[in-house]
């Protein structure tokens, strides 16, 4: 039987997610990215307090739930700050049915993208690999 997606040449890429908490945006963006195609193998390497700058550095992009902004704007513009400093892409997800986020993170995004799974892992690996990268689902 030919594997098209071998374990072997898989990479498994490391996402910070800004603000987690336990919440129901949060946990709704969580499952949607644990029930993603198994071509796409993550793992979150979010940091809670003081770790959270080498978390950052160690990471392949930062994601923002741009519906918690209003609950730490503080929190989440350190984030963004280091992750700008690394130069890490930003990946920016629009609250579920908001077309509209705060201009300052429309500002700093890599990428906005709504609530869809396959449309979350496109922009993710677009702005990892850059815009000639071609990810079949």
């Amino acid at each position: 039987m030919l594997d098209l997606f071998p374990e072997d040449d898989m990479t498994t890429w490391k996402l910070f997610i800004s603000y987690p908490k336990d919440c129901q945006d949060y946990n709704i963006f969580m499952k949607r990215l644990e029930s993603s195609t198994e071509a796409f193998k993550w793992s979150d390497v979010t940091k809670i307090g003081d770790g959270f700058v080498d978390a950052i550095d160690k990471s392949d992009a930062l994601i923002v739930l741009s519906g918690l902004w209003d609950d730490d704007k503080e929190l989440i513009e350190k984030h963004i700050k280091y992750a700008k400093g690394f130069r890490k892409p930003i990946i920016i997800i629009r609250p579920y049915g908001v077309e509209e986020i705060p201009e300052p993170l429309q500002d700093v995004a890599t990428k906005v993208v709504g609530w869809n799974t396959a449309c979350i892992v496109d922009a993710i690996l677009l702005s990892i690999n850059g815009e000639d990268y071609e990810f079949l689902m």
